[in-house]
């Protein structure tokens, strides 16, 4: 902790919007610091007078005399989010600790010490830390303590980043904050320098104000760390009688579009020449300290690519959350298997592996096999056999990979007899493949995350097969879900941009089967 924490001066930032919860945040704040005489409160109250009044600070006005700053706006004349959060930082005067929150929070005991001691321990004087503060629902339910960490999402129509998380056990967090290169922006602690080096842009709405400020904080010459305490929570469910900007304001749709336009030109997603997007952006842009180029190598971000590493973006200490993730796939697909999920009395792979379901296939894929000059194929996420075990006397190797052991267990039972089997029990988005001509991987990247399907990607292109054929659809359009949900992946676009296959077999509907030399599959 630093040596002048008793006489540091914090600055709170809070951006309201007709939130009833801001006067609660703003006493819980107060009579949970261990030095409250020390903490300074703004807020930007966008309230409609009259119908508003159980949002005003009038009361903590009073009771912490000159503490509480606030800007009040008529709710009509907002311009979202970050104006607001700007609106904010004018009622800065250079205190010497800036917090930025949320209006409807909860705080531990002593939580400015513990955000001083953590910023302490980061080994640059231009530290920042920041995350999602864990869960709370109104008025004392709290969510267990944990660390959590921010990853990449997916990229919108606009290349624009959308970002998620996941949390980890306490008994798994690191001895100091870890570096990360994303933020959070419901929970921001820094030296007050911070807001006069990069201050709040007012011309953004709210999308991507998460990324641009994490890019603009890096090229400033700031680093970014992931508490290693509990500080806060936040009231992330739907809060009866509260308004939200874009219920209210017509012309929001509007300014998301100035805004995105705005951050993708920035980001050098998508340059623009019109003026009235790019007002002030010297001001409110990248730094020079740090280049664009140099935040996408050291966070493996791309974003003129709509791509993104996650192995870089996870630090060592979560080597733990891996194995728990492995673990979970693992018991996901047992469970489906088991109980039968995707309700198909034929087979337990489901409707799509079913014989009448794949009477074209049946035929498609021996020829386009034998056109291709490739006897070996390697099934990854083989399930249980129901339609390809016609074709599979006809290879010289079939290699079945599937992560659930009782039905790999099954397999080698019932095709014990077939000499030219070999079943094996694999986690595709951890472990490598056999080497065989061809990779199939038919109906499984739908169920998998996008980071995990890069993974898979990674791996075909280790093998040293010369074909992978997968299910890909024409949506153009891929997004993050969750273990054994389901989308229409497209492997042609972002994140993945395979590029277009040698050929296709059409399944129906969007689906299709595409060919694809794995030579062409750049890195």
């Amino acid at each position: 902790m630093p040596a002048d924490a008793n006489a540091a001066t914090i600055f709170v930032s809070i951006a309201s919007y007709r939130d009833p919860d801001c006067k609660n945040t703003v006493q819980d704040l107060l009579s949970k610091a261990a030095h409250a005489a020390r903490v300074i409160i703004g807020v930007c109250l966008q309230v409609v007078p009259g119908d508003d009044d159980d949002c005003l600070l009038s009361q903590a006005q009073q009771l912490y005399d000159g503490q509480i700053r606030v800007m009040q706006v008529h709710a009509s004349e907002s311009r979202g989010a970050c104006w607001a959060r700007h609106q904010v930082q004018s009622l800065f005067r250079d205190e010497d600790y800036y917090l930025q929150v949320d209006s409807h929070m909860r705080f531990v005991q002593d939580w400015d010490l513990h955000l001083l001691d953590m910023l302490e321990q980061c080994p640059t004087e231009k530290a920042v830390l920041s995350t999602y503060p864990l869960s709370f629902t109104p008025p004392d339910t709290f969510a267990a303590d944990g660390i959590v960490t921010i990853h990449p999402k997916s990229f919108n129509d606009d290349g624009i980043l959308a970002q998620r998380s996941t949390l980890a056990s306490m008994k798994h967090a690191p001895e100091t904050p870890a570096l990360v290169y994303l933020i959070g922006a419901g929970l921001i602690f820094a030296r007050g320098k911070l807001v006069r080096e990069v201050p709040y842009d007012p011309y953004l709405y709210f999308e991507g104000e998460e990324i641009s400020l994490a890019v603009r904080f890096w090229t400033h010459g700031w680093d970014i760390f992931t508490p290693n305490q509990v500080v806060a929570w936040h009231d992330y469910g739907k809060r009866p009688g509260r308004s939200r900007h874009w219920k209210d304001q017509t012309d929001w749709g509007a300014l998301n579009s100035r805004s995105l336009a705005r951050i993708a030109h920035m980001l050098g997603v998508k340059q623009s020449v019109r003026t009235e997007y790019l007002q002030d952006i010297a001001e409110y842009g990248l730094g020079t300290q740090r280049s664009l180029a140099q935040y996408e190598a050291a966070s493996g971000i791309d974003f003129a690519a709509h791509m993104y590493r996650n192995d870089v973006l996870v630090a060592p200490e979560h080597a733990a959350e891996h194995e728990s993730q492995i673990t979970a796939r693992r018991d996901m697909f047992t469970r489906i298997w088991l109980n039968n999920a995707w309700r198909c009395a034929e087979t337990r792979s489901g409707n799509g592996s079913s014989l009448g379901e794949t009477v074209a296939l049946r035929k498609w894929l021996p020829h386009t096999l034998r056109s291709l000059g490739c006897t070996s194929l390697a099934d990854a996420g083989c399930g249980d056999l129901n339609w390809i075990k016609e074709i599979v006397p006809q290879l010289r190797f079939y290699f079945g990979y599937d992560i659930v052991p009782g039905l790999i267990g099954d397999l080698r039972q019932r095709f014990h007899e077939q000499r030219n089997c070999f079943f094996s029990e694999v986690d595709i988005v951890m472990q490598g493949l056999a080497s065989a001509d061809v990779i199939l991987c038919r109906d499984v990247l739908t169920h998998l995350p996008l980071d995990a399907t890069l993974k898979i990607l990674q791996h075909v292109r280790n093998s040293g097969a010369q074909y992978f054929i997968a299910t890909t659809h024409d949506k153009g359009r891929n997004r993050f879900i969750g273990t054994g949900s389901w989308y229409p992946i497209d492997l042609c676009a972002a994140p993945f941009k395979l590029g277009a296959p040698r050929f296709m077999f059409k399944e129906g509907g969007s689906k299709m089967l595409g060919v694809w030399a794995v030579s062409d599959m750049a890195d």
